[in-house]
Parts: structure tokens; sequence; C-alpha cells
């Protein structure tokens, strides 16, 4: 598993601004719940129910708007906008990830691990064929083990 960095293609702004607007949305709702001191009515449920229906002037823009226009409107945008800002990402790697054959020198058990392969060129291989100290899984000895095989 290689070092990756997540890209942000285009339309990353359009899945912000809608979760954004999503949220303001949401948010209007709880704040009227508030503001009619809905939380506080003893049949929580009914009051809730009954608040969906109710039209509020001062938010209704004009055109009818109810709370429950607030809420199904505000759930899809916020819905979209995650979609979108999910799907707009890209996973890039960065070092390149090489699979190294490693021998011990004195029982000879091999195992394969991860490596990138500019680890591999700031010790020198191919000229140099042997790790800082590892410590082998067989004869728990710590090694310098030596570097067998290279696979991509």
């Amino acid at each position: 598993m290689g070092l990756t960095i997540l890209k942000k293609k285009t339309g990353y702004a359009l899945g912000l601004l809608l979760c954004i607007i999503g949220g303001i949305m949401l948010l209007i709702l709880v704040w009227k719940w508030w503001d009619t001191e809905v939380f506080t009515d003893p049949y929580l449920l009914s009051a809730l129910s009954a608040s969906f229906w109710a039209e509020y002037p001062d938010i209704a823009l004009g055109i009818g708007l109810k709370l429950i226009h607030y809420t199904i409107l505000g759930a899809v945008l916020l819905v979209a906008g995650s979609a979108i800002l999910v799907a707009r990402r890209e996973r890039v790697a960065v070092t390149e990830e090489v699979t190294v054959l490693l021998e011990c020198r004195y029982c000879k058990n091999q195992w394969r691990e991860e490596m990138s392969k500019t680890h591999l060129k700031s010790i020198g291989y191919p000229k140099v064929r042997t790790l800082s100290r590892h410590k082998c899984s067989k004869c728990a000895k710590f090694i310098r083990p030596k570097i067998v095989a290279t696979e991509k």
C-alpha cells in the first residue's frame, strides 16, 4: 500500500455548495421548531407532524413554502451534494510500490515485503542487495536481510 492523495475533480465545489444549502435549509427547520416551542410540547410527535404542514409567512418566500418542503428539499440537496463530493474525488498514487522477496542469512527463511521504488533506489539497489536491520520471523534474530528478487 503506497502513499496516495485525494485529488478533487471539477464539480467538487458544486457538491460542497449543495451540502451547505441543504444544511442551512435543515437548520431553518430546527430553528422554526425551536421558535414555535415544538420541543417543549408534551405530545412531541403530534406537534412535529402538525408543524410540518403549517405555513409560516416569514420563511414562505411569498410562494407558500411549508416546513415539509424545507425538509424534503434540504434532505435531497444534502444527499445529492454528498454524492457529488464522494464521486468527484480520485485517489492518486504518489509512490510506486514493489514487492521484494527477502531472505534471512542464517536460517534461509524467505518472506515478502512491500517497498517503494524510491526507497530501493535510495539504498543503492540493484548494486546493494541488503537492507537495514529487520527481525526474522523464523529464527527471531536481527539481521540485514538479502534481497533475493523484486516483483511489481
